[in-house]
């Protein structure tokens, strides 16, 4: 009698798939190419910050895609966070909305995480819109002199970093959540620093992928005005206070004050209004109140 034949079910492992998530806080003019340039099957959140401006450029979006509204303005770290947990994919590329992926840019990364593996921080190559390289070689709690910084000649493949560049980034979505996210007590700027430094305090590498490629325009996100450039540099500043003493390097603010109301006078002088707007800006944010921090244990990182 013959032996019955057993059949053999092989599991297949399907591929993993990317959400891609912009925040936008009146980016209406230039989120409709950010979401043109993401593959068509990829799943785009759009979480609006409470935009005064509003949705209405969603008509011109040209594809579908998920909005995530925000009851008010709750900082971008909130809102990515917000993308996130809004998010299908097993992967979530954080982009910015003046950032436009270029051709294979997901397919890239995902390549680089079959090759690297997880957990990890994948970031792609960033070009400005002059051509140049936009890398992250440092931050404001350990700078890289200019003369010290990389070459575009000296980079050959893909290379480990130390922090990430917040303008566009890959991560397994479970490990961003399991990571914390980014920290919501940072409302805009150096949230970046924050999520690299808790990253790496967990042994999660940084790894810039050079085959994948993002356009940024830079500092195009919103509606450009004198009043947002005071309220952009104010937040910086508050969101710098907060991390260097969340990390245990305040500094103290007499020197500062003194200085950049110089800037200010001499902004005046020379009749520009923007440089005296980023100048103010700061200095209102080195008087305001920031959140407390959590103790200085949790927050070490090598």
């Amino acid at each position: 009698m013959t032996t019955p034949q057993r059949l053999l079910f092989v599991q297949v492992k399907k591929p993993p798939s990317v959400s891609v998530v912009f925040v936008s806080y009146n980016s209406g003019a230039v989120l409709p190419r950010a979401i043109a340039s993401v593959p068509d099957k990829t799943q785009v959140v759009v979480v609006d910050n409470a935009s005064p401006e509003g949705t209405g450029w969603a008509d011109g979006a040209g594809r579908p895609f998920d909005l995530v509204p925000m009851a008010r303005n709750m900082g971008f770290g909130a809102a990515c966070n917000a993308g996130a947990r809004a998010a299908r994919g097993d992967y979530v590329l954080f982009l910015n909305p003046d950032a436009v992926l270029e051709a294979d840019a997901i397919s890239a990364l995902l390549r680089a995480v079959k090759r690297y593996g997880d957990p990890a921080i994948f970031m792609p190559a960033i070009i400005g819109e002059n051509g140049r390289p936009m890398r992250k070689e440092g931050s404001i709690l350990e700078p890289v002199p200019r003369k010290r910084r990389l070459k575009a000649d000296e980079i050959v493949g893909d290379y480990c970093t130390r922090f990430v560049h917040g303008a566009a980034f890959l991560m397994e979505r479970r490990a961003f959540l399991a990571l914390g996210g980014f920290d919501e007590a940072i409302f805009l700027y150096h949230e970046d620093d924050d999520l690299a430094l808790r990253a790496r305090g967990q042994g999660i590498p940084i790894i810039v992928v050079a085959d994948a490629k993002v356009t940024h325009a830079g500092g195009n996100s919103s509606t450009p005005s004198w009043r947002q450039t005071f309220r952009v540099n104010r937040f910086k500043k508050q969101s710098e206070r907060y991390v260097r003493a969340k990390y245990g390097a305040a500094k103290g603010t007499g020197a500062e004050v003194l200085y950049l109301a110089g800037g200010c006078v001499l902004s005046l002088l020379m009749l520009d209004i923007h440089r005296l707007m980023i100048r103010s800006g700061k200095i209102a944010g080195l008087f305001d109140v920031i959140p407390p921090t959590p103790p200085a244990s949790s927050s070490r990182a090598p």
